[in-house]
Protein backbone atom coordinates (compact mmCIF):
# COMPACT_ATOMS: atom_id res chain seq x y z
CA UNK A 1 0.00 0.00 0.00
CA UNK A 2 1.43 3.47 -1.14
CA UNK A 3 2.23 5.55 1.57
CA UNK A 4 -0.58 8.34 2.90
CA UNK A 5 1.31 11.04 1.06
CA UNK A 6 1.62 9.18 -1.99
CA UNK A 7 -1.86 8.23 -1.90
CA UNK A 8 -3.46 11.88 -1.31
CA UNK A 9 -1.77 13.11 -4.53
CA UNK A 10 -3.17 15.44 -7.28
CA UNK A 11 -2.79 15.61 -11.07
CA UNK A 12 -1.73 18.90 -10.04
CA UNK A 13 1.06 17.67 -7.69
CA UNK A 14 2.60 15.47 -10.62
CA UNK A 15 2.54 18.32 -12.76
CA UNK A 16 4.10 20.86 -10.54
CA UNK A 17 7.02 17.80 -9.60
CA UNK A 18 7.52 17.09 -13.32
CA UNK A 19 8.62 20.89 -13.72
CA UNK A 20 11.03 20.72 -11.54
CA UNK A 21 12.55 17.17 -11.66
CA UNK A 22 16.06 16.85 -12.07
CA UNK A 23 17.07 13.42 -14.49
CA UNK A 24 18.37 9.87 -12.72
CA UNK A 25 21.27 8.23 -14.17
CA UNK A 26 19.20 5.56 -16.24
CA UNK A 27 15.98 5.72 -17.56
CA UNK A 28 13.94 2.40 -15.38
CA UNK A 29 11.68 0.19 -16.85
CA UNK A 30 8.60 2.38 -15.72
CA UNK A 31 8.16 5.97 -17.20
CA UNK A 32 4.86 8.54 -17.43
CA UNK A 33 4.27 10.66 -19.87
CA UNK A 34 3.85 14.35 -18.13
CA UNK A 35 3.72 17.55 -20.35
CA UNK A 36 5.30 15.83 -23.63
CA UNK A 37 8.79 14.60 -20.97
CA UNK A 38 9.40 10.65 -20.35
CA UNK A 39 10.72 10.43 -16.61
CA UNK A 40 10.78 7.79 -14.33
CA UNK A 41 7.33 6.87 -12.46
CA UNK A 42 8.79 5.94 -9.11
CA UNK A 43 11.08 8.58 -8.50
CA UNK A 44 8.67 11.75 -10.03
CA UNK A 45 5.24 9.97 -7.63
CA UNK A 46 8.02 9.93 -4.42
CA UNK A 47 9.21 13.64 -5.70
CA UNK A 48 5.73 14.90 -5.91
CA UNK A 49 4.53 13.51 -2.13
CA UNK A 50 7.48 14.52 -0.95
CA UNK A 51 8.78 11.75 0.49
CA UNK A 52 12.46 9.51 0.69
CA UNK A 53 13.84 7.42 -1.90
CA UNK A 54 13.38 4.55 0.67
CA UNK A 55 9.43 5.01 0.81
CA UNK A 56 7.84 1.39 0.35
CA UNK A 57 5.87 2.88 -2.32
CA UNK A 58 6.56 1.07 -5.39
CA UNK A 59 6.40 1.22 -9.34
CA UNK A 60 3.47 -0.82 -9.77
CA UNK A 61 1.72 1.56 -7.46
CA UNK A 62 3.36 4.48 -8.28
CA UNK A 63 2.36 3.45 -12.21
CA UNK A 64 -1.14 2.93 -11.00
CA UNK A 65 -1.34 6.61 -9.18
CA UNK A 66 -0.50 8.09 -12.26
CA UNK A 67 -2.80 6.20 -14.37
CA UNK A 68 -5.54 7.11 -12.37
CA UNK A 69 -4.35 10.55 -12.76
CA UNK A 70 -4.83 10.73 -16.29
CA UNK A 71 -1.11 10.30 -17.09
CA UNK A 72 -0.06 7.89 -20.12
CA UNK A 73 2.22 5.51 -18.46
CA UNK A 74 4.97 3.01 -20.32
CA UNK A 75 6.93 0.00 -19.71
CA UNK A 76 9.82 0.07 -21.61
CA UNK A 77 8.98 2.90 -23.97
CA UNK A 78 5.99 0.69 -24.75
CA UNK A 79 2.46 2.30 -23.59
CA UNK A 80 0.66 0.23 -20.75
Amino acid sequence: MASPKVAALTRQDIIKAARSFKGTRRMPKWTAIVEGKELPARPLVLGAAGVAPNDTTNSHQAVAILKGLGFDTRYEGKSV
